[in-house]
Order: C-alpha cells, then sequence, then structure tokens
C-alpha cells in the first residue's frame, strides 16, 4: 500500500485530542504490516476503484484495527504493543479508551464522505461483530475450558469481521454481482479465522518475533492450548498453574508438542477451505491472474508466517 501516513491521519487539525497526544509514541499503531490495507487496496484495484478511494479505505480499516488494539491493551493490560509503549502504559486507561473511541468516530466520520449506505451498514456491522468477539473473549478466560465452535465463533467475530470488510468495502463502493459479494464476505472470515490460529501457533515458535510462549504464561484464550484442554484434560490444572514453558514437566512437555501438531494440522484444513473459496473467486473473476496470483502469497504467507 502507498504511505497511508496514518500518524497525519489519526487526529484533525482543530481536535483538542492532537495537542494533547503529540507527546504520544504511535509507533505501537502506525508500525503494524498494514496487511488489511494491503487487502483493501488490492480487491480495489481489481474492481476499477479509484487509487484516492482506495487509500481512504485503507486509512479507514487501518484505524479501526488500531482503536480495537487500543481497547484491547487496556482489557488485557499489556504494556507493549509492536515492540514498543501501548497507549495505555503512556497514558491513563481512561484516555485509552477515549482515544479509541476518537478513532472508531473519525472512522465512520471519513466513511461518510463516499455517501453509500451499504458501505456504511457493512462497518457497522464489522464493529458489532469486534465487540461481540471481545466479549466472547472476555467470558473465556480459561484456555483449557474453550470449546473449538466457540474459539472459532470469537476468531471470526475478532479477526474476520475486519477481513471481511477488507474485501466487502472496495466491491461495495462500485456495481457489484451478489455472488462474488457473497464469496469475498466467507473469503474474508475464513482468512482472519486462518490468521488467528497462526498467530496463536507463532506463540509457540522460538523463531518468531513474538514472546516465545506468552499466552501460556498469561493462560490466553489460544488455539494450541484450547487443544490441550480437549485432549489431555487431567493436565488442565497443571498447564494453569505453569509459569512458563520451561517450567512444564517431560509428560506436558510431550502433551504441548501433540496439541501443537493438531493444531497445525486443523490449521492445514482452514487453509484448504481458504483455497478452495479462492478458486472460486478466481471463477467469477476471470481474467485478474495477477490479482489472483497476489491473493494466493497472500493466502500462503498467513500459513507460514513466524511474525
Amino acid at each position: 500500500m502507498s504511505d497511508l501516513k496514518l500518524g497525519e491521519f489519526f487526529f484533525d487539525e482543530n481536535s483538542i485530542i492532537k495537542e494533547q497526544a503529540n507527546d504520544l509514541n504511535l509507533s505501537s499503531l502506525t508500525g503494524g504490516k498494514q496487511l488489511r490495507s494491503r487487502l483493501v487496496e488490492l480487491v480495489a484495484s481489481a474492481h476499477g476503484v479509484p487509487s484516492e478511494d482506495a487509500l481512504q479505505l485503507g486509512r479507514i480499516v487501518e484505524m479501526v484495527h488500531n482503536a480495537t488494539l487500543t481497547h484491547d491493551d487496556v482489557i488485557d493490560n499489556s504494556h507493549t504493543r509492536r515492540g514498543a509503549p501501548s497507549i495505555p502504559a503512556q497514558i491513563n486507561n481512561k484516555k485509552s479508551v477515549l482515544l479509541g473511541d476518537y478513532m472508531l468516530a473519525k472512522s465512520l466520520h471519513e466513511l461518510s464522505d463516499f455517501n453509500n449506505p451499504t458501505l456504511t451498514k457493512e462497518l457497522t456491522l464489522t464493529l458489532k461483530d469486534l465487540v461481540e468477539g471481545e466479549w466472547i473473549q472476555f467470558e473465556n478466560t480459561n484456555p483449557f475450558e474453550i470449546q473449538t465452535q466457540t474459539y472459532e465463533t470469537l476468531a471470526r467475530k475478532k479477526t474476520g469481521s475486519l477481513f471481511r470488510w477488507c474485501f466487502l468495502a472496495p466491491l461495495v463502493v462500485n456495481k457489484y454481482e451478489q455472488s462474488l459479494y457473497d464469496l469475498y464476505a466467507e473469503f474474508g472470515e475464513q482468512l482472519g479465522v486462518l490468521f488467528q490460529m497462526t498467530d496463536d501457533l507463532i506463540d509457540f515458535n522460538e523463531e518468531s518475533k513474538k514472546t516465545y510462549g506468552l499466552d501460556l504464561a498469561n493462560n490466553n484464550i489460544n488455539y494450541v492450548l484450547h487443544f490441550v484442554g480437549i485432549h489431555y484434560p487431567e493436565l488442565k490444572r497443571d498447564f494453569l498453574q505453569a509459569d512458563n514453558i520451561a517450567s512444564l514437566n517431560l509428560n506436558e512437555e510431550d502433551a504441548l508438542k501433540d496439541c501443537l501438531e493438531i493444531a497445525k494440522n486443523e490449521m492445514s484444513k482452514r487453509f484448504e477451505c481458504c483455497n478452495d473459496i479462492l478458486g472460486k473467486i478466481r471463477n467469477e473473476t476471470a481474467g485478474s491472474s495477477e490479482y489472483h496470483e497476489e491473493l494466493g502469497s497472500i493466502l500462503e504467507l498467513l500459513k507460514t508466517r513466524t511474525f
């Protein structure tokens, strides 16, 4: 994606928040992979959406994403984000919540420029799903008790919903076929679930840029850990009491390795599901081989990423 200049986009010039936020280190928000805006740009280009509209949609989706991250860091009491101090670590929680709210409000304000009720409806539906996903996570604090269906619902709402909007937003700016709309909605959601699964797997990859085993240490909801609860219920209490991976005994280490392989196999099935949907998208958008290759590359990246 072309430079989004998110740091300049966060606050209106006449906003009273801008002056107070000048001293904030925003790299925890602006330093991400910007995968979502890249998807917006890719779909927009394939469907003839003007570049300036694609840029604005890309900024909006990154703004919404960063608003949710700011709220998440308050709920999770996180002190760092993307290797930088989180917003709550720099200002108090109350102001962080307000800042997240401001970003959501600014996103909707920017979206109103399109004067497209369907576009607005899709974003408000996404925001609803995001809140519901966060609620599910808050209600399920034990990673060893959550069931697979609940985990997938959580991933679909908390992660998949915004991926879905990345595909639908450029599509609804112009005229579209309902069949393609349905395929994009399904692909976006499934891609988001795959993203969440791989993100959880990365937590147990020593070569990743994430803190190794952090979800185990903090008892966070994690795709691998939920299989421990399903396949090794007798070890749930021991895992809950473990300080970190290094504190696991040999039996527990073997159980974790087994569940890691189970999670990888299930993630591969999700990858194939996404690949099947992508095949249908190819049939609906014939003649855009470069577009299809790029989508395939992103899908492959999500499966193999280590960051």
